[in-house]
């Protein structure tokens, strides 16, 4: 008797304890960690950056524009846009290309002078008038990120000299999302104001810099929107735009406007935050924070950057939100209010880049928040092909679900699946007990 009662006992602690374990890790899901991210082109990935020395000497307006080609293991290759922004001195600024449009990491790249009337992305090599050996990206150690052209070898090659570190050029680059954080101060919601983030760079043939010379890239975001999929309400974001050939801002201004205004503008200006310039220290801040009223109450926290993954998460935790369940058989029951909400979000409210790494996205019901939503959007759309748009082109994705197995009529989420399996172990621990109890009593 008495090790029967333990056993009972035993058997109620264990689905207490795996039910809160379960409702626990349901929980814990839902929290995105932020993480650092490398701005540097060591690890050959699409967006970072590089710079070439050599502006005016063999890169001269009008004779020689720069460009680069990439290529990776598997010998995919891309070509960078024609460079001739200067960031300052003779270095030239490059943005290590995407493949196809989507985020790529490369192993190596050549560095060409390239015929200015001629485009690398239709003409490829047709148009390089010198080019280096392949240059392994692995090659950058550190904070490494400059190379400088060293002369001309035989035949087309281009000399140059080892890396070097450069790290005074420091931004927020275009496609990205940058956000505000209201949370400590959200008196600057009052009055319905908008927000935008105002954008700018250093005239760099200005040797005071910032002062009252700027360059002629000044320029403002669309007004900023709230970030859905998570938790703060008070957070806001923009996609950092590009301008004049800018694809890199050293300087960023938070400002509150008017209700009515009706694109963003200096006018109808409220309130600003001060000057945030990018420096060695910050460079991997994407958030704005503002805590009073004073300009000087706002900075650029370098401690909590949102990762692109992050916001992947937001858009898949908003999606799996809005579309809450996939329907059985041919019972659809999402509705086109629903998926016109999602559809926006992905189109109106993700950069370019950030959609392309959601069509990728690998679907998978017990994944991310973002594959856990694309498993639910393949289902809908791909599996039982009811009658919504396929407006991230999932069927084009090679990462989209291939159906080799069937999935469950409604996808549950995995911390569905945690919380079920332990009301399951729950209620079968009770009946055992209410069996054994009920043979007991009936042999007395």
């Amino acid at each position: 008797m008495k090790t029967m009662k333990k056993l009972l006992a035993m058997s109620f602690l264990a689905s207490m304890l795996f039910g809160a374990f379960a409702f626990t890790g349901a929980k814990s899901a839902q929290r995105v960690e932020a993480h650092s991210v490398n701005p540097y082109p060591s690890n050959g990935r699409s967006g970072t950056l590089l710079f070439v020395n050599g502006q005016g000497t063999y890169f001269k307006s009008g004779e020689a524009d720069l460009a680069i080609c990439c290529i990776d293991s598997s010998s995919n290759y891309a070509w960078s846009d024609k460079c001739t922004y200067r960031a300052g001195g003779d270095n030239i600024r490059v943005m290590i290309p995407y493949l196809n449009g989507q985020a790529h990491t490369w192993s190596r790249f050549k560095i060409c002078r390239y015929n200015p009337s001629m485009n690398p992305a239709t003409d490829g090599d047709g148009g390089v008038y010198n080019e280096t050996e392949f240059i392994y990206f692995s090659s950058f150690i550190g904070q490494q990120n400059l190379i400088t052209i060293n002369g001309y070898g035989s035949g087309k090659t281009l000399n140059y000299a080892e890396m070097k570190s450069y790290i005074s050029y420091f931004g927020v680059q275009s496609d990205t999302h940058i956000y505000l954080d209201l949370s400590s101060h959200t008196d600057w919601e009052v009055d319905n104001a908008k927000f935008a983030i105002w954008f700018a760079y250093p005239d760099t043939n200005n040797e005071s810099g910032w002062g009252q010379s700027y360059y002629n890239g000044n320029y403002y975001s669309s007004f900023c929107w709230k970030v859905n999929g998570q938790d703060n309400e008070h957070l806001y974001e923009c996609v950092v735009p590009s301008y004049g050939g800018a694809t890199v801002w050293n300087m960023v201004i938070a400002v509150r406007m008017d209700k009515d205004a009706t694109t963003p503008n200096w006018d109808q200006a409220y309130n600003q935050t001060q000057d945030l310039i990018y420096n060695s220290t910050n460079q991997v801040a994407n958030m704005i924070r503002v805590t009073g009223w004073e300009q000087s109450d706002s900075y650029l926290d370098k401690d909590n950057p949102i990762t692109r993954q992050s916001r992947l998460d937001f858009y898949g935790q908003y999606f799996l939100d809005t579309v809450g369940c996939s329907g059985t058989g041919d019972s659809d029951s999402t509705t086109a209010e629903m998926w016109t909400t999602v559809q926006y979000e992905y189109e109106h409210q993700l950069s370019r880049t950030f959609q392309g790494e959601v069509w990728k996205t690998v679907a998978n019901k017990e994944g991310t928040l973002i594959a856990q939503a694309m498993a639910r959007y393949d289902y809908i759309v791909l599996y039982k092909q009811y009658d919504h748009v396929d407006y991230i082109n999932r069927a084009e994705s090679p990462n989209a679900s291939s159906y080799a197995y069937t999935y469950s009529n409604d996808l549950i989420t995995n911390d569905n699946i945690i919380i079920i399996v332990a009301i399951i172990v729950a209620l079968s621990t009770l009946t055992l007990a209410s069996l054994i109890i009920l043979k007991r009593h009936k042999h007395r």
